[in-house]
């Protein structure tokens, strides 16, 4: 495993802190048997001009999200780094390097910190929005793939090629639990609970942070990918083989709430409070849905817009409405492109 390095343009202190029917888990159906995971299109270069601007933020951008100042952290690949962004303004701040490469990003708060997964170095850590790291934890399972906080403080991570779920308090792994889910992908929190997908179709699994226990399983969907909080009990999955957004209430059992059609091999969500809007990134015909959840037992779907080419992620900016959608296609296709709120459909 190689040592975690980050660097930014600023002085940055970075401490380093090693660590290494029914749903109960008891009656839970049998995993799959088949190791294939869901993945997102080979999206084709786009044949509509995507709207709004585009901006380079570096190569493969992945994962974003957005703080209630108005910037954004993209996870960028090869050479690997977060890239700082100003949407208000359209514009790059600076890059953060480290060593490891980024994908999913989470925030533990509505400015932050960023949560990052460092897949490819085995590593989890946390970042604030003018690029200062905080604890970082090594020696975090097998590709730790994505990784939230739940209420009452853990981070709950997803262990992808080893299998089940990871516990982390200040910097350090104190509990893993094997499978559960075989191949973890996207997790949201719920309060104290922490629902996580499996991209080999065995649906979702639901840990308890305080406790550290599994407390509930369902099959749902075909495969899921991403999972997206919604407030209120409910979570958003991303069914990116069966061509929809599953919306689950975690009680913490698993309840079905709606299903939304989203064609075209759904991947990245995001969500809106204050406008009640589910984003929905459409990777094979290179569009964004976005989904009105005013009612969530009734979603009305507001309409489409074109994106850049191969859309895996997005974020709304919580106060202007700006989205910005990740171009994950690699070498000159990578973009992030920046989408005004009046050009987004109502």
């Amino acid at each position: 495993m190689r040592s975690v390095v980050l660097t930014a343009t600023a002085a940055v202190s970075v401490v380093l802190i090693a660590a290494c029917g029914s749903d109960t888990p008891t009656d839970r159906a049998a995993p799959s048997s088949t190791p294939v995971a869901a993945e997102p299109a080979v999206a084709p270069a786009p044949t509509t001009p995507p709207i709004g601007t585009t901006l380079e933020v570096g190569n493969e951008p992945e994962g974003v999200v957005i703080g209630t100042a108005g910037i954004a952290a993209v996870g960028v690949r090869r050479p690997d780094g977060l890239t700082l962004v100003d949407v208000r303004a359209g514009r790059v701040i600076r890059t953060v390097e480290t060593r490891g490469a980024p994908r999913h990003l989470e925030v533990a708060g509505p400015n932050g910190p960023v949560i990052v997964p460092l897949e490819t170095s085995n590593t989890v850590t946390e970042m604030s929005f003018d690029g200062t790291f905080g604890p970082i934890a090594t020696g975090v399972g097998d590709l730790p793939h994505d990784a939230v906080r739940t209420s009452d403080g853990t981070l709950v991570g997803t262990n992808e090629h080893g299998g089940g779920a990871l516990f982390l308090r200040d910097g350090k792994v104190v509990k893993s639990l094997p499978a559960g889910p075989p191949q973890p992908g996207g997790v949201a929190a719920v309060g104290r609970y922490a629902a996580m997908a499996d991209v080999q179709g065995n649906g979702v699994f639901v840990y308890d942070g305080t406790t550290m226990t599994e407390v509930a399983q369902k099959k749902i969907g075909t495969r899921l990918t991403h999972a997206h909080a919604l407030g209120g009990g409910l979570v958003a999955f991303a069914d990116t083989d069966g061509g929809a957004v599953l919306v689950e209430r975690i009680t913490p059992q698993v309840v079905d709430v709606s299903r939304i059609d989203a064609p075209g091999k759904p991947y990245g969500l995001s969500y809106d409070d204050r406008t009640k809007t589910l984003l929905v990134t459409l990777g094979s015909t290179n569009t964004l849905r976005l989904v009105d959840m005013s009612d969530p037992s009734r979603p009305r779907v507001r309409g489409d817009v074109p994106t850049v080419q191969q859309p895996n992620s997005v974020a709304m900016d919580p106060v202007t409405g700006i989205v910005a959608v990740t171009g994950s296609a690699p070498g000159a296709a990578s973009s992030l492109q920046l989408i005004p709120a009046d050009l987004l459909p109502r």
